[in-house]
């Protein structure tokens, strides 16, 4: 395909997204939950265990999309994004098998290729990525393996995910800064924004983080700049550090965050390899019978 017909399908796509973030009443500077995003399009979210597969989208009579629940969660966010490019699109049944997210192990699809950009806009739109680091006071064309893990956090994707966004989709990073931040792994990453190495899994928030809640899963850790009160059973209070304090996800729940500043986020605990409707995976009891 040529490289204009590519240009044509992703400008579409992109323009489609945002339309999509609009028509919801979701800002264009701000980071979103893609599975609230679907709810109030009154499109359905299901986790499964399913290792073969990353999602399915299928519209037979209710619209809905299978996500797999064996991904990590910013896997699982950009897939459920790339479901509802096609719902987008009105594609019919899609099955999206497990593939190497950005490499070249499937031929090119128009279909999911625009999927792919729409899921990017979607979740990552231009004027929200340029916001992120403007508030920050940190230069996209010059930025950290730790400025990106903070950034990736903001918007629920991946490091690599960001990296390869502001790269290929919207060229806001050279080719060769963006290869310099992909040989630094995602755990790196994470210490160097930390300022300490830890095997668990750690979000970092600060006091720009607006838009959204913070969506963790039972055992994640927080860490928090500065000294918030916390509200709420599912989250509990494990040390403060120079910086800010640590917070340990303890239990399916909505707990919240409130420092003295005016500054507060609510926090989201879900099981960890949830399995069920999305809107479930906060609850502390979840009916299998409504799966």
């Amino acid at each position: 395909m040529k490289t204009t017909d590519r240009k044509s399908i992703a400008r579409k796509a992109v323009a489609d997204a945002l339309r999509m973030r609009k028509r919801v009443g979701n800002s264009l500077d701000e980071s979103i939950c893609v599975y609230d995003l679907a709810q109030k399009l009154g499109v359905e979210v299901r986790f499964l265990d399913i290792p073969s597969m990353e999602g399915m989208y299928c519209n037979s009579g209710k619209p809905h999309i299978i996500l797999s629940s064996l991904r990590p969660p910013g896997r699982r966010a950009f897939t459920c994004a790339h479901e509802l490019g096609h719902h987008s699109r009105g594609d019919g049944m899609q099955v999206d098998e497990l593939v190497e997210q950005w490499g070249h192990s499937r031929r090119f699809d128009p279909k999911e290729f625009a999927a792919d950009c729409f899921a990017g806009a979607l979740l990552m739109p231009k004027m929200a990525v340029e916001k992120a680091f403007a508030l920050r006071k940190w230069p996209i064309k010059e930025c950290t393996p730790d400025q990106i893990y903070v950034i990736s956090n903001y918007f629920g994707v991946g490091y690599t995910t960001l990296i390869h966004h502001l790269s290929i989709a919207l060229s806001l990073l050279s080719r060769t800064h963006a290869d310099r931040l992909l040989k630094v792994k995602p755990r790196q990453a994470q210490a160097l924004a930390l300022g300490w190495e830890t095997s668990d899994t750690v979000c970092v928030v600060d006091g720009h983080w607006t838009g959204r809640p913070i969506d963790v899963e039972v055992g994640d850790l927080v860490f928090v700049h500065g000294q918030p009160a916390l509200e709420g059973v599912c989250v509990r209070h494990v040390e403060d550090r120079k910086e800010g304090r640590l917070i340990r996800a303890c239990q399916p729940g909505l707990g919240k965050l409130e420092d003295g500043s005016g500054w507060s986020a609510f926090v989201r605990v879900s099981r960890s390899g949830f399995i069920g409707r999305s809107t479930f995976r906060h609850l502390e009891e979840v009916d299998n019978d409504d799966y």
